[in-house]
């Protein structure tokens, strides 16, 4: 959707001036100005379904963490179109503090705990019914993905937890400012608290002595994730990341999503390697 055609879609309050803005791997984002106030504006993917996104519950999830006071508030929301305005938030996401990063993922794991707390009206999300769900679209599945396939059959990499809401993609890009804001409903859902801190440790890159510390911090504000829960979910952030980069690159044929599928692929290999030593 061009400029043009988005700026019919809006309410006449939120009618001005639209600049695209770069970055993001799946949607279209625009600063909107209006001369009263700036937003940040966004359109979905067109193959959001595809990728396993439900705006609706999107949506949803967005406005329970922002009663919360995790999110930022919503201005206007169209799901159909994926069309979601928020406040425009000047603050830098997390890529950029790593400085003060023990300090910042102890401030984070307070929010997250919190955010596990939270008992909207969502459904769960199954991380092994994503995956097909993913396989299921690539035509056809690349020879070299099929051995995973029954590698995540496996039952320590499985293990029994308790659903809590989850966001699910808690990278350091979807961290913003001093307080922190969460941002990026898409994936949200009823998940396993595991597989949360796994996005989180993978994301900034955390050392073994991090890994310990955000689990330390995590439980500590009232969440409950032991290291062996947390080890077999590792694995599921990588398997997963390959297998959207492949659906996005089919979807797109852009060289970063190729890039991405081959470096989470390593990672993979190199966590199913350490898990098959234990």
């Amino acid at each position: 959707m061009d400029a043009n055609s988005l700026a019919d879609w809006l309410p006449s309050q939120f009618q001005g001036q639209l600049t695209p803005l770069v970055g993001g791997l799946t949607n279209h984002c625009w600063r909107l100005d209006t001369g009263q106030q700036s937003y940040w504006l966004r359109v979905g993917n067109a193959h959001s379904e595809s990728l396993g996104i439900n705006r609706s519950q999107e949506l949803l999830a967005h406005q329970a963490a922002a009663a919360a006071g995790l999110a930022p508030p919503i201005h206007y929301a169209e799901p159909a179109l994926g069309v979601l305005l928020l406040d425009w938030l000047a603050e830098p996401d997390w890529q950029r503090l790593v400085k003060e990063q023990t300090a910042k993922l102890s401030l984070l794991m307070t929010k997250v705990a919190r955010l596990h707390q939270l008992t909207p009206a969502l459904t769960a999300l199954c991380l092994r019914e994503q995956a097909e769900h993913y396989l299921a679209q690539l035509t056809p599945v690349s020879p070299d993905l099929l051995p995973y396939v029954q590698r995540f059959e496996q039952e320590r990499l499985n293990l029994d937890y308790a659903p809590v809401f989850c966001h699910h993609d808690l990278n350091a890009t979807n961290v913003l400012g001093a307080r922190p804001w969460l941002i990026d409903w898409e994936y949200a859902a009823y998940g396993d608290a595991a597989f949360e801190l796994a996005v989180i440790a993978d994301s900034f890159k955390l050392s073994e002595q991090g890994t310990r510390q955000l689990l330390v911090d995590y439980n500590g504000a009232g969440g409950d994730v032991c290291m062996r829960r947390f080890q077999a979910r590792r694995p599921w952030v990588q398997w997963l990341t390959v297998l959207w980069a492949a659906l996005q690159y089919q979807h797109t044929q852009q060289p970063d999503y190729r890039l991405l599928q081959q470096q989470a692929m390593c990672h993979l290999d190199e966590l199913l390697a350490a898990i098959a030593c234990r």
